[in-house]
């Protein structure tokens, strides 16, 4: 016997049946309403976004001098009537506009910038309750180069709660490169934690010869890892001289990722005469230290470099000999080292010399 509901002459079957069909009507309606609803709010909101963006090009023109049409008063106007949505916008543009800028140009940006109220805008924005508007407020004011903000930088740098944050004030600080911030750098580089070691790291070398001392001091460290990173800080920031009288007595240390720091660092101040130690350091027992001295070797215009080289060839460790030849290569270049070296490649069927000339042939050393 077949079922009630499907028998038609039920009233209710063609109420429930009614029912479902303006439900699927009403559905209808809004979704349509929905896909049209959400093509006006985007249409709407390009057109907003291309008139901000236009006005956004005629408020950065007013940053040079050449474009300049309005002056000052129009500029702090304009700055002071940026929207919460509207001035992060702005400090990334004004971030892309100082890139390509030379050190004039910013200068002249930043006295502008001060004089129409963006800076003081940029300080009161580095206390805001969102972590990454305080991050962009003080990477916008290490782009901008503003000296007098330096003190609240190394607060943030050491006092806000997040590690984006304190990166960002650390970026700004070397980009600014204000004596005052040195000591933080200092001990944030002697400590890593708060801050990442590389991000202090960066910071510390845009200060080039200033940050010598910083560097100096942090290869008496406890920390492995801090001595190491120091050996590549100071040959990135002192004179040459200084570095072989720095890191010559660190190729001694018991610590081997020490040693090979110390030996790749030495061979990037490279010289003439090879120093002693350096020279020690090419038969040490580790294969990463003898590594690194022989790819020094390379730096030195010295002949006994070249017999160094050419024993390195028989290293044990494959990688230590491929960098043996590719040293006596680059020696065979070297007033004082030339001949031997160009002697030693040509009377050598090591399998090393040959790599090395095929690379050398193709423009890769």
């Amino acid at each position: 016997m077949p079922l009630g509901f499907a028998q038609p002459g039920f009233p209710w079957f063609w109420e429930v049946a009614d029912t479902v069909i303006a439900v699927l009507i009403l559905l209808n309606l809004a979704v349509i309403v929905a896909v049209h609803g959400r093509r006006i709010r985007e249409y709407a909101r390009g057109r907003r976004e291309r008139r901000f963006r236009a006005r956004l090009e005629e408020i950065l023109a007013e940053l040079d001098p050449r474009t300049s049409t309005h002056g000052p008063d129009w500029l702090r106007r304009q700055v002071a009537g940026f929207n919460e949505l509207e001035r992060p916008l702005a400090a990334v543009a004004l971030i892309e506009r100082l890139r390509p800028a030379s050190e004039e140009q910013r200068q002249r940006i930043l006295e502008l910038l001060r004089e129409v109220g963006a800076v003081d805008l940029l300080v009161r924005s580095t206390r805001r309750w969102l972590p990454w508007r305080r991050a962009l407020a003080v990477r916008t004011l290490g782009w901008v180069g503003a000296a007098e903000t330096v003190p609240l930088l190394i607060d943030r740098a050491t006092s806000d709660r997040n590690r984006l944050v304190r990166e960002s004030a650390v970026r700004a600080l070397g980009r600014i490169r204000d004596a005052r911030a040195l000591p933080l750098l200092g001990d944030l580089f002697r400590a890593p934690g708060p801050v990442g070691s590389g991000v202090v790291y960066d910071a510390l070398v845009s200060f080039g010869p200033a940050a010598e001392s910083t560097f100096a001091g942090a290869l008496r460290s406890d920390a492995e890892s801090v001595r190491v990173a120091a050996c590549y800080g100071l040959v990135a920031v002192a004179e040459p001289d200084t570095v072989k009288n720095e890191l010559e007595p660190l190729l001694d240390n018991p610590m081997p990722a020490v040693r090979a720091a110390a030996a790749e660092s030495l061979g990037q101040a490279g010289g003439t005469a090879l120093p002693p130690a350096l020279a020690r350091a090419t038969r040490d027992e580790f294969p990463a230290v003898r590594k690194a001295a022989t790819v020094a070797l390379g730096s030195y215009d010295d002949p006994y470099a070249v017999e160094l080289a050419s024993n390195a060839l028989l290293d044990s460790d494959r990688d230590t000999a491929i960098r043996a030849a590719e040293a006596l290569v680059r020696l065979s270049r070297r007033p004082a080292a030339a001949t031997q070296a160009a002697q030693v490649l040509a009377e050598t069927d090591a399998w090393p010399v040959e790599r090395a000339l095929i690379f050398d042939s193709l423009g890769a050393l």
